[in-house]
């Protein structure tokens, strides 16, 4: 930090005075609406905030829970359908808000900008084997483009430092958290949870019949265009990258998924289009997914135009390690061509490069259905209909944002999927959906064996 930027923090802090815990939320809880929310009304804001509350008495500890875990995963016949998310955001929730991941939180359809809904009741309950939990800082662009992060970066230092601190510092200290996420729930609630830094590693822990998680990284904007420190997350146990994400990064454009916020009164001088560019991806960017393949971590191309993933699809069909590559999290809408997709081209290329797009835990549009359930299920046929029941995946995105519908509020309502499926599909294609596909996914992509 130079001088100006001490000066400019000290006189900040002065002029505001003492911000309590208490005001920070209160001020983040605007702040994360109007990052991400839908319509911020006064009404959803107030369901949104008393959504956070935790329990404060525990009642499973240990076996218990891991009893509880392998009845959730278990079928009619028997078998263990156990799912791998590879895609949700718990530690995001626990390092901006402190949420705890050992508690049990409310779950209701909507958007939470505060509470946590993967907390590890839920995901005990819904019967998840292993989850790939997205490390996100927010990119820099957030605190010149959206107001209220703007005046919140000025009344704290912990937001402070998210809008100043070296990105890669931010996203170690991301990585950490996870961490102490889990020591501290197997304190509390006994060894029920592990970090996995290998694929063995994560078989492991599904067999034994616990949670597993995995670290992955959302945006490259992390790298801050430093291919050097690639090897440092891949060190660290990450196994999976999203390459472009809600701002353009060093690695190139991106979809502008504000565009249907942007006329809202409430964000009104915040989500300009001027922060926005849907080129494909850089020369920079190409090195990025080539060193990616090399070293081993899997390339996930969701949030990048079509141009964008088209080019790094190349890229990996001609990389000689033939690595697969992945759309992590989708929802497939009435017209799949248009924004993020996956458009049948998509489904096809992945499908031919071993990868697996994973369905996000959304009312999916793509055929009328007023049930959400129902819905994903014409999802996996679109799906299996482009690219075949090997391209299939769950990649819920909880806590990152997204409007749950209700009936799938929270990995708990993976049971209400596993359920659906097995009446659809053989006991062999529901447990590729589920766990199988994303499985192969790290098998093939992720370098540490």
């Amino acid at each position: 930090m130079n001088n100006a930027e001490e000066s400019d923090k000290q006189n900040g802090q002065k002029e505001n005075g003492p911000v309590t815990r208490r005001r920070f939320m209160g001020c983040a809880a605007v702040a994360g609406t109007a990052v991400i929310g839908s319509v911020g009304t006064s009404a959803g804001i107030a369901a949104s905030l008393k959504r956070s509350h935790e329990t404060t008495h525990v009642t499973e500890n240990g076996e218990v829970l891991r009893q509880r875990l392998l009845r959730s995963q278990e079928g009619p016949s028997g078998r263990r359908f156990p799912v791998l998310d590879i895609h949700c955001h718990p530690s995001m929730k626990a390092y901006m808000f402190r949420q705890r991941f050992w508690k049990t939180h409310a779950a209701k359809p909507g958007m939470s900008p505060i509470g946590l809904v993967a907390d590890v009741d839920s995901l005990v309950n819904g019967g998840t084997g292993a989850f790939l939990c997205a490390t996100y800082v927010l990119e820099r662009e957030f605190f010149s483009d959206v107001i209220p992060l703007r005046v919140l970066s000025k009344l704290h230092p912990r937001p402070y430092r998210m809008a100043t601190a070296p990105l890669d510092v931010l996203a170690m200290e991301y990585l950490d958290k996870a961490e102490e996420m889990l020591a501290e729930t197997n304190r509390q609630r006994g060894p029920i949870v592990d970090l996995a830094t290998s694929y063995s590693d994560m078989k492991r822990i599904v067999d034994e019949g616990r949670v597993c998680m995995l670290h992955a990284m959302e945006g490259a904007h992390h790298l801050a265009g430093n291919l050097e420190l690639v090897d440092d997350f891949y060190n660290r146990g990450v196994c999976m990258m999203t390459v472009p994400h809600l701002y353009p990064n060093e690695a190139g454009g991106c979809v502008d998924v504000f565009d249907f916020i942007r006329n809202n009164g409430w964000a009104k001088g915040s989500f300009s289009e001027k922060y926005q560019d849907s080129s494909g991806l850089s020369s920079w960017g190409h090195e990025l997914v080539e060193r990616l393949l090399d070293v081993g971590i899997i390339v996930d191309i969701v949030h990048g135009t079509q141009e964008y993933r088209r080019q790094a699809i190349t890229v990996a069909r001609n990389h000689p390690k033939k690595r697969p590559i992945t759309m992590s999290h989708v929802a497939v809408g009435k017209n799949p061509e248009a924004g993020m997709g996956p458009s049948p081209e998509d489904v096809s290329a992945l499908a031919d490069l071993g990868g697996v797009i994973g369905l996000m835990m959304v009312h999916h549009a793509y055929e009328t259905s007023r049930d959400p359930v129902e819905a994903m299920l014409h999802a996996v046929g679109y799906l299996v209909k482009h690219g075949g029941e090997d391209v299939v995946a769950v990649g819920s995105d909880f806590d990152g944002y997204a409007m749950t519908p209700k009936g799938l509020e929270s990995p708990r309502d993976f049971c209400a999927v596993r359920k659906a499926l097995l009446a659809n599909y053989t006991e062999e294609q529901t447990a590729k959906f589920l766990f199988g596909n994303g499985e192969r996914l790290l098998r093939m992509g992720w370098g540490r064996a």
